[in-house]
């Protein structure tokens, strides 16, 4: 990142409210203390309470489900009972959630009990959240809005993971409580610090077609879209890497791909911004296709190239995806994130059916990186879709949005 670029996004961080400088920072801490429990929970319910491996997937997809599906509902929730009350209930949520996993360690109800209110947490606190976020500004300073929180993010999770990574094999008590403790403050902080906000109702006899332009138009389908091809690179890398090369490759690859998009992401944000949607598309389809098509050619460099290709794609099209959905229901952020998440859920869940019938496949034909060039195939067939779908986009609605959608007139 340039001088100038660097000192242009320190003076934009700088110079915004109090309350959205504390929200970017609770946008680090959320994941930093929940990614150091979630990516070992499945060692955790199998290996120390004895949880079958199929029970343990059911669950976890169902958790995962909720997250993202759910936060269509915790929207709605958010629009009738306001952002700030919807937040503080999110995390309140959470917080109940890791504690009754810390309390009930050894007994494999409460801990199915446990996972499922920290999705249901994540669902109702996340659309409010980014509402609220994304209501604070003007439109034109959404996207690196949007890009510091998405990065700020991915930071969280990746040093969660990696400070968690010892530590809970052997002390699982302990992270339970840090993290029970840190979500407690982090609940009592919200109360405190953000100001009071009304319900956000939308607008008398605008409900249906808010619902058509969330769900029928461009961004939703595309976010599907997207999910399908980039889960690919998500649920199976892992897996393909570890069975032909060290550990250590696959972790790189995961280090190059948190950081070129905590890196890149916020200084290309004016641009993905200012870009059309047709553009953002022909950057993003094509380097998932090249991406998923070098993991098939044998060799660490190649895996390396199809990592930084992927990344590539995920800094574009996802943001973009994000800011033409808020464009698309001016004045109701958290349904357009609701339907997002929706989209980007049954997305993900479809990628990872229909990945596990290609990889078995694959591996059947003894030829494991034949999985590869199946998914290259269908992120080329993608990329002519998506083409379709955003070359005549939809006429919008250009009814100004309000400039603090938090604080909406209620009833």
């Amino acid at each position: 990142m340039s001088g100038t670029r660097r000192s242009e996004l320190w003076a934009q961080l700088t110079g915004l409210p109090v309350t959205l400088r504390f929200l970017l920072a609770t946008s680090f801490f959320m994941p930093l203390a929940s990614f150091m429990v979630l990516p070992f929970l499945a060692i955790l319910l199998h290996e120390r309470m004895g949880m079958a491996m199929g029970t343990v997937g059911l669950l976890l997809g169902v958790t995962s489900f909720l997250q993202f599906a759910g936060a269509l509902g915790g929207g709605l929730v958010a629009e009738r009972i306001g952002l700030k009350t919807t937040m503080v209930t999110g995390l309140a949520v959470r917080t109940s959630g890791f504690a009754l996993f810390a309390a009930g360690l050894s007994v494999p109800r409460l801990a199915v009990v446990a996972v499922l209110l920290t999705a249901v947490g994540d669902a109702l606190y996340s659309p409010a959240n980014k509402a609220f976020v994304v209501g604070e500004v003007p439109e034109q300073h959404r996207p690196v809005l949007l890009s510091l929180n998405n990065s700020a993010l991915s930071t969280g999770m990746a040093l969660g993971t990696l400070i968690s990574g010892v530590l809970i094999a052997t002390w699982p008590l302990l992270v339970f409580t840090v993290v029970t403790a840190m979500f407690a403050t982090l609940t009592l902080l919200h109360a405190v610090l953000l100001p009071r906000a009304s319900a956000t109702r939308p607008t008398a006899g605008g409900s249906r077609a808010d619902w058509a332009r969330a769900f029928l138009t461009p961004p939703a389908l595309v976010a599907f879209v997207t999910a399908y091809v980039f889960w690919f690179f998500q649920n199976y890398l892992g897996v393909f890497v570890t069975a032909e090369h060290p550990a250590f490759v696959y972790s790189l690859a995961l280090v190059v791909n948190s950081a070129l998009v905590i890196l890149g992401q916020p200084p290309a944000a004016r641009w993905i911004g200012r870009v059309r949607y047709p553009v953002a598309v022909a950057v993003a389809f094509p380097a998932f296709t090249l991406g998923l098509l070098a993991f098939a050619q044998p060799g660490v460099p190649f895996v390396l190239a199809g990592t930084v290709l992927m990344s590539i794609g995920e800094g574009v099209i996802f943001l973009k995806n994000e800011l033409e959905a808020l464009a698309a229901v001016p004045g109701r952020p958290v349904l357009a994130v609701g339907s997002q998440r929706l989209a980007l859920g049954l997305g993900s869940f479809t990628s990872g059916i229909a990945g596990g019938q290609l990889y078995a496949a694959a591996q059947s034909g003894g030829a494991a990186e034949d999985f590869w060039l199946y998914a290259g195939v269908q992120g080329l067939l993608a990329a002519g879709l998506v083409v379709l779908l955003t070359a005549r986009p939809a006429r919008r609605d250009r009814t100004p949005v309000p400039a603090h959608p938090s604080e909406g007139s209620g009833s």
